[in-house]
């Protein structure tokens, strides 16, 4: 079976933003804007806040490297809906900014870029 595409856009600083579904802890699905990151080699990483109002279940912390600095983030247990079917993966909580999405997470897809229309395909 072919896995469903996700349509994502290029926002105005020319970053490569998709749309994840997180599934919180009661079952409510969430879809959030994610930043695209391959330099980052984690599924995902949100904000510590968000990673709460889930109510993902926290593993614990640990020390991590985000570009040039060592920092300490907590690791949540969350769940991600992944070709129509739930996946639960080590999340990082604790980015200041936007949700992100790395290479774990686009290890075994296709993204296609297209500037001219300002929009990304992920199969």
């Amino acid at each position: 079976m072919k896995s469903p595409i996700i349509l994502g856009k290029i926002n105005e600083h020319g970053q490569a933003m998709l749309p994840v579904t997180v599934i919180a802890a009661d079952g409510l699905e969430v879809e959030i804007e994610s930043l695209v990151s391959l330099q980052y080699n984690g599924a995902m990483a949100v904000s510590e806040e968000l990673a709460r109002r889930l109510g993902w279940r926290k593993l614990g912390a640990r020390r991590v490297r985000i570009g040039f600095q060592s920092v300490i983030m907590d690791h949540y247990l969350g769940t991600l809906l992944v070709n129509g079917e739930p996946f639960q993966t080590v999340i990082l909580g604790g980015t200041k900014a936007e949700a992100m999405i790395g290479q774990k997470f686009l290890s075994d897809k296709k993204m296609t870029l297209d500037f001219t229309n300002n929009l990304i395909t992920l199969e």
